[in-house]
């Protein structure tokens, strides 16, 4: 059971590119997958697309207790399967950063 410090909490920012575009919804998108499916102690969703190439540069955060004894390679797939389910990295994102924790990493990493 978390503790008070590791509350479930929740993050979705977006960078304005040098067009003044954003893809927030995209973010939202990416957030709302990654939540339903890894039931996340935290999650941190960033859009950093520039306007430089045709797909998305999205970052992303996620802490579950779902990464408990699963190689880091493993998290990563597993996050990029999910986000292929939909077409997502093929058709609408360029760039994916994944940082997947376990919760005793992330605090270790505070």
């Amino acid at each position: 059971m978390p503790d008070a410090a590791m509350a479930p909490t929740s993050n979705v920012r977006q960078e304005i590119s040098s067009s003044g575009k954003t893809m927030s919804s995209l973010a939202d998108t990416v957030k709302a997958k990654c939540t339903e499916a890894f039931h996340p102690l935290y999650i941190d969703v960033v859009d950093f697309t520039d306007g430089a190439c045709s797909g998305a540069k999205i970052g992303l955060t996620i802490v579950s207790e779902d990464f408990d004894k699963v190689p880091l390679i493993q998290r990563h797939r597993k996050v990029q399967a999910l986000l292929k389910e939909d077409g997502l990295m093929d058709e609408k994102i360029h760039a994916l950063t994944i940082k997947a924790w376990t919760p005793e990493q992330w605090e270790a990493k505070k």
